[in-house]
């Protein structure tokens, strides 16, 4: 378990942490009346139970036929009326399912401070990893399978309702046979197919052409033919649809275009029945059930699975049983002391807190081969963050923001959505600041900071700058040394930007660097480092349907500051001169892993070196190195997750966010830690809530995340929006939030995209409406918007829908579109000042692909906005660069 785990919940003592999903985590739970079980009157719910603390001596062990599941609810979502409802009603479903092939379901309590459910746990491999690590099942056992699941899903829709998501992840193969699992997405047929935050409601792989069709049209049909497309994968061992970009997957499945051929020819009639678009026309489970039952034999399903699937259950098994002779829960070790451990010979103090796990199938690791599609997570918290595109913003256990977009393009059958989901995330006389000048909008007084000092400190990407509260402070002095307005481009779509006083450096879609003058646009350097030619096909950047991005050349982020620009070049970490792009120092990273973020603050360079993805005997987990500055060997090292990383945590979801105060603040596996900026030591307790970003503003550290209502029942009435949490910069406890609100629940009951926080000052907050395309503008002290400024012009019947994400300086709030530079004044009254920018590429319409939309540099996406010293620098999607000043 993790030092955040409950120690109690509800009836059962909390035994193990089984795994996390969108609405929360699963534990391994143990009755406390069941011999073993620690006296509940003597042991508090946050208390941890030490080997020796249970009452009258030894422990007695636990009983493994009495464990069970115990999904206990985020905290931040069981602060919602709307969502208690919802997860009532998943009780109550649960609940009147009967079928010795559903997970039973034991308890629960939708009222409770923390809800929760608990389900009979079953010991064994999901359908996923024993196909994965074993190959595909023979006929018998696949008949077998299927006529067990066809019959979970006649009692599923006996009670009423729908399973919605039946993929091989959710098939438990235990020693009693199959079992359907996870009714957190299982509704009544009246319920919408989209979540809280707008997206679909299944796996783009494991799909049906309702699902893809949205709304109301998921049927009792659709589970047999996801469960058809399962039965393929168990035959063959490839998903049923293919491989590639999500929008073309997700064509496949709407056509019903399943790859048959591989299929045993035992099998392929039945489930070439259920894989056709006619609904009507499917068989019923029952029917299907029959079909199958006559290949597994006369006499019913049996499971004479394949002897290494066999002996995974019997491994599983061991382990429980193991686990359970301890009597004792699977704790984590104990966190270190203040004073930092002793350093290795020649080296730093490494910290050496680890939490442990259970090594049970479950939770090892998956073996060699690229993510399947039903991988990609289908509820709650998504996203990772890969390298974004301009204005997308990075979010804590989400998908990956690309493949989410793609699905919920291809699924409304409309461009706004993409739009809008790709929407958030100053003047000069030509003297380059060096008189001073006079103060832009929203323009610091000139700093009483030497101008080498504030030359030293500027750096600026879409997030703004190194604090990520998105507040730019435009000081004369950091104006580029020379600058007038200017026009250029790169020679490709760019990703990622960021610019100090000297250079622009990009990260484009094909895997390159480049990097223009921040005074005139010319170009300075670029970086190759893909392993062939410029014109080799794949070079693009694009997405599969397990969210994973996939490119030629390297995908760190650049990261600029005071003369210094960080990349990558072939996995090697290059510190370089921004303006001559000369290689001061590189570093490999550690065997068997790659580098995927990169910070610089608090006189170090921070980057985090994850595990190669499903690379076999490997490392596992996250790790965070911290540099010095002038390179050398790492100070330290701190572990961010030690556990296999799913396809969602990859690509950068773990990292360092900001650091300040002496301390580095981290995303890591238990949620937001502090570590000691000199040693990394971890600090206090984690902050476990879901961060999308983080920003240290004066002495506290905001946590913005998205508050999420119901879309899930027709009735659901309640808002959504975002919540900024504020927390001590010490202990990172929380000390108060404030929340913006987003629109209602629309009339069919899908709900709007959400609103994004991008900027906090002082005394004002910016954030992005991603559905109305508006700026709100709202008082940090209570969160109460004072000004909505709409973004979106209708000129020559083209609609602009996003904008960059909205950076605050001083005053105003500084946003720009593929036409205009506007700064919005943060009082309810006052002028927007505009400028329409000379040489921008205005609007477009989207790029048609082979891809099906899904190449990133093909999309509609936001301009990113660096703006320093008083000017503008914009950033378009298709490579144009221009560099204004910032409108008075």
């Amino acid at each position: 378990m993790r030092d955040t785990s409950p120690r109690r919940t509800g009836p059962y003592e909390i035994v193990a942490r089984l795994g996390a999903g969108g609405m929360g985590e699963v534990f391994l739970g143990a009755p406390q009346d069941a011999p073993g079980a620690a006296d509940s009157a003597a042991v508090p719910d946050s208390a941890a139970v030490p080997d020796s603390a249970a009452p009258g001596g030894p422990r007695a062990p636990y009983d493994p036929d009495q464990l069970v599941a115990v999904k206990a609810v985020r905290r931040d979502l069981a602060e919602e009326p709307a969502f208690r409802a919802r997860f009532r009603r998943e009780i109550a479903v649960a609940r009147s399912v009967t079928s010795p092939y559903v997970a039973r379901l034991v308890d629960g309590d939708a009222d409770a401070e923390q809800p929760w459910l608990a389900t009979e746990y079953v010991a064994g491999p999901t359908l996923a990893e024993a196909v994965r690590r074993h190959g595909p099942l023979p006929v018998p056992a696949v008949a077998a399978l299927g006529t067990a699941m066809a019959r979970a899903l006649s009692a599923v829709h006996a009670a009423g309702a729908l399973h919605r998501d039946l993929k091989p992840a959710n098939v438990v193969i235990g020693p009693d046979g199959p079992k359907l699992i996870d009714f957190g997405v299982a509704r009544t047929p009246g319920a919408t197919t989209m979540t809280a935050t707008g997206l679909l409601v299944g796996t783009p792989g494991f799909m049906s052409p309702e699902h893809v069709a949205g709304g109301r049209h998921v049927v009792a049909a659709s589970d047999v033919f996801c469960l058809a497309s399962v039965l393929v994968y168990a035959a063959v061992g490839r998903d049923p649809f293919g491989d590639g970009p999500v929008a073309a997957v997700l064509y496949r499945v709407s056509r019903a275009e399943a790859e048959l051929d591989a299929v045993p020819e035992e099998l392929r009639a039945a489930l070439a029945a259920c894989l056709v678009v006619d609904a009507a026309a499917r068989p019923g489970p029952e029917e299907l059930a029959g079909r199958l039952a006559g290949l597994a034999g006369a006499d019913g399903p049996g499971f004479a699975w394949p002897a290494p699937v066999a002996a995974a259950i019997a491994e599983a098994r061991r382990d429980v049983e193991q686990l359970c002779a301890t009597g004792r829960p699977l704790l984590p070790l104990p966190a270190p002391p203040d004073a930092p451990p002793a350093a290795p010979p020649g080296g730093e103090p490494t910290p050496t807190w680890t939490p442990t796990a259970l090594n049970t199938p479950a939770n090892t690791p998956a073996g060699p081969g690229a993510p399947a599609a039903h991988e990609l997570p289908t509820m709650g918290a998504a996203a990772p963050s890969a390298p974004t595109a301009p204005g997308v913003p990075r979010r804590r256990g989400r998908r990956t923001a690309f493949a989410v977009i793609a699905a919920v393009a291809v699924a409304g059958g409309a461009a706004g959505a993409l739009l809008a989901l790709f929407g958030p995330d100053s003047g000069g006389d030509g003297d380059g600041g060096a008189k001073g000048g006079a103060a832009r909008p929203g323009a610091a007084p000139s700093s009483t900071l030497p101008p080498a000092r504030l030359i030293a400190a500027a750096g600026v990407d879409q997030k703004g700058t190194d604090d990520r509260s998105g507040l730019v402070p435009q000081y004369p002095q950091q104006r580029p040394k020379g600058w007038k307005p200017w026009r250029g481009s790169f020679s490709h779509a760019p990703m990622n930007c960021a610019a100090d006083t000297r250079a622009v450096v990009c990260l484009l879609t094909d895997g390159t660097y480049e990097a223009v003058g921040a005074a005139n646009g010319k170009r300075l350097w670029t970086s190759d480092g893909r392993a062939g030619s410029a014109g080799d096909a794949g070079g693009e950047a694009y997405l599969s349907p397990s969210g994973k991005l996939f490119m030629q050349g390297d995908r760190l982020a650049p990261v600029v500051r005071g003369g210094t620009s960080v990349i990558a070049r072939k996995g090697r970490l290059q510190v370089r001169d921004s303006a001559s792009g000369a290689v001061r120092w590189s570093a490999r990273p550690p065997e068997g892993r790659h580098f995927t973020r990169a910070l610089l603050g608090d006189g170090l360079l921070l980057v985090t070196a994850e595990a190669k993805p499903y690379a076999d005997g490997g490392p596992e987990g996250a790790t965070l190195l911290a540099y010095p500055l002038g390179g050398g060997a790492p100070r330290w090292t701190a572990p961010l997750s030690t556990e296999e990383l799913s396809g969602a945590e990859q690509n950068g979801m773990y990292g360092a966010e900001v650091a300040r105060h002496g301390r580095v603040y981290a995303s890591a596996a238990q949620g937001l830690v502090a570590l000691d900026a000199r040693t990394g030591a971890r600090r206090g307790k984690a902050y476990d809530g879901s961060c999308r970003g983080v920003m240290a503003v004066g002495e506290q550290i905001l946590c913005p995340a998205v508050v999420t209502g119901s879309s899930d029942f027709a009735d659901a009435t309640e808002e959504t929006g975002t919540r900024v949490t504020r927390l001590d910069a010490e202990t990172l406890a929380t000390e108060g939030a404030f929340a913006f609100k987003a629109p209602k629940v629309r009339p069919d009951g899908t709900v709007p995209p959400d609103v994004v926080v991008t900027a906090v000052g002082p005394g004002s907050a910016l954030a992005y409406d991603t559905e109305g395309a508006k700026l709100l503008v709202a008082e940090t002290a209570k969160g109460r918007v004072t000004r909505k400024e709409s973004l979106t012009v209708a000129e020559d019947r083209i609609t602009r829908m996003i904008s960059s994400a909205p950076l605050l300086l001083g005053d105003r709030a500084l946003v720009a579109d593929n036409t205009t530079l506007r700064t919005v004044p943060l009082t309810a009254s006052g002028a927007v000042r505009t400028l329409r920018v000379p040489g921008a590429p205005g609007d477009r319409a989207p790029k048609r692909s082979s891809d099906l939309g899904t190449v990133i540099a093909d999309q509609l996406r936001a301009p990113t906005v660096l703006p320093l010293g008083g000017v503008a620098t914009i950033v378009y999607d298709q490579g144009t660069v221009v560099s204004v000043r910032i409108p008075s």
